[in-house]
């Protein structure tokens, strides 16, 4: 379970909120309840398990506590991953909700899934056909580096590096 320079990085939607980040959530919402806090966890085993069949998925990573943070378990130290901000996979309202109350754009990522519950890294000529499967998109890439995961923000367009 190791992303791979070259590899192209798949992103499953999110349900939400996941069970990301709850102390910061309640910290900013106080007492108040909303809809988004109580909504289910998605679960990508269903999705996930005929493609260990018919592919060699290099990576793979459910994007829960810890967020984008947790990629870097599986870049070693010459790898980098490029998460890009032009795919389709838009954080949910309330992630805006959160950034506008004040959480930074590092916070956001080192804390939330910002609308992408889970990652693969897998090879170039396997995307299409994955991405097909599982209704997922490209959101970036594997490239040399130093073991960082490079995030273009879908908030600032600033680069967050964790």
């Amino acid at each position: 379970n190791k992303f791979k320079a070259g590899d192209i990085l798949i992103g499953l939607a999110s349900s939400g909120i996941h069970s990301n980040g709850f102390t910061l959530v309640r910290r900013i919402f106080k007492n108040k309840f909303r809809s988004e806090f109580v909504k289910p966890t998605k679960i990508y085993s269903d999705t996930l398990l005929p493609l260990f069949e018919k592919y060699n998925l290099h990576g793979r990573m459910h994007i829960t506590g810890g967020a984008f943070t947790k990629l870097k378990d599986l870049l070693g130290k010459n790898r980098d991953a490029i998460i890009t901000n032009t795919h389709k996979l838009k954080p949910q309202p309330i992630f805006y909700e959160l950034y506008k109350k004040g959480v930074t754009d590092e916070e956001m990522y080192k804390t939330f899934n910002c609308g992408v519950g889970f990652v693969l890294s897998v090879r170039p000529k396997n995307a299409p056909a994955i991405l097909k499967e599982t209704k997922g998109q490209i959101i970036g890439g594997v490239v040399g580096g130093s073991g960082k995961v490079r995030i273009s923000s879908m908030f600032s367009n600033q680069e967050i590096v964790v």
